[in-house]
């Protein structure tokens, strides 16, 4: 009588499984990070975008520039930058701070001026990279 070899797979064919998955996993990471700090990069810049038009309109109803933004403009709980404003009343500068994990992120600090000129912070790219002009 013949034996029949047993099903399923050798310890070795399931450690070459996991050594591919480990090199693929450790490969696809680092540009997922990527892709996430692009993402929350443009969010940031949209809640941007979006402050300057509220501090416009607020300009047009008062004469003035307001001295602070109101939460409901930027305070999202997926949107991993903190945004501020200064303003004299006259002009403002916003600026969306990275936190969290995106603190790494090489664009650092995003600045958006009442002039339209928008720049960047403790940064190792440039505004025209970061804002993709």
């Amino acid at each position: 009588m013949t034996s029949q070899p047993a099903a399923g797979f050798t310890w070795l064919e399931l450690l070459t499984v996991l050594a591919i998955m480990g090199v693929l996993s450790s490969l696809a990471l680092p540009s997922f990070q990527q892709s996430q700090r692009r993402s929350q990069r443009t969010m940031a810049k949209a809640a941007l975008l979006q402050s300057a038009h509220w501090m416009e309109r607020s300009v047009n109803g008062s004469g003035a520039y307001p001295a602070a933004l109101p939460d409901a403009l930027w305070r999202r709980p997926e949107l991993q930058y903190s945004l501020s404003v200064v303003s004299d009343g006259s002009r403002f500068e916003l600026q969306a701070t990275p936190l969290k994990t995106q603190a790494g992120d090489a664009c650092g600090s995003l600045t958006l001026r009442s002039n339209g000129e928008r720049g960047v912070q403790n940064a190792t790219l440039s505004a025209a990279q970061c804002w993709g002009n």
